[in-house]
């Protein structure tokens, strides 16, 4: 192929994005998300032709046994501002869209896709190691998922509570959800307001956890999980 096909193909993998969560089992079709995806960037501005659909190809992977898909979007510029829309809810759902070199799974997969195994319509294979989250402990610490002010109320400290136990417990089980406030870290130096502490039923639930969240944004920031030691939990 000449240089001028190599361009065209390096620009249609810039516009190519990773759909993960996927709520196949509530009947979500590549359709009904182009038409979700098209109408959500047109109210908000993104599209260089509001009267044009810039998700150009939805390809869903349900034949092989995941709940990820593909998509491709008519220009660079509109390729950029879908990727703001990582989370967006679908019928209830957060979808994660993002590159598909930036998404790396579970072992064997990267952007949901098995190693070496090409996306549609991609002349070239994905060759990124894979790499598998597992947890160490019951204890999942996420780092600073609360931005804690002087404006910050018990409100806000029970909602992300909420939220976590309910998000995270969906995965895995979970026995309590501790949240850092500044008056628990003036005396300990390990202790930062707004983390949060996840006691989860055993190691394998905080895997389990860690590899469904762990890729999600929460309030717009991303979820930093790690495993922290149990004895140092219980101290603390």
């Amino acid at each position: 192929m000449g240089a001028g096909g190599g361009d065209i193909n390096a620009d249609r993998k810039n516009r190519r994005l990773y759909l993960g969560n996927l709520p196949y089992h509530l009947g979500v079709t590549e359709d009904s998300f182009s038409k979700q995806l098209y109408e959500t960037m047109r109210d908000r501005g993104m599209c260089n032709d509001p009267n044009q659909n810039p998700v150009l190809h939805v390809w869903f992977a349900r034949d092989k046994g995941a709940n990820y898909g593909f998509c491709e979007v008519a220009t660079n510029e509109e390729t950029d501002r879908a990727l703001t829309l990582d989370g967006i809810l679908v019928l209830g759902v957060p979808v994660s869209i993002k590159r598909p070199t930036d998404q790396v799974g579970p072992a064997g997969m990267i952007g949901g896709v098995p190693v070496g195994m090409q996306m549609p319509g991609q002349g070239g294979m994905l060759a990124l190691p894979a790499v598998q989250v597992s947890a160490s402990s019951p204890i999942i610490r996420i780092d600073e998922i609360l931005k804690v002010d002087e404006k910050t109320v018990d409100d806000d400290y029970n909602d992300v509570k909420d939220d976590m136990a309910e998000g995270c417990g969906s995965h895995g089980k979970v026995i309590s959800v501790n949240i850092v406030k500044p008056e628990h870290s003036r005396g300990s130096a390990s202790l930062k307001p707004g983390d949060v502490y996840i006691h989860c039923a055993t190691t394998d639930d905080a895997t389990k956890i860690m590899r469904a969240m762990g890729h999600r944004k929460y309030d717009g920031r991303q979820i930093s999980m790690t495993s922290f030691e149990e004895s140092r939990f219980m101290s603390e």
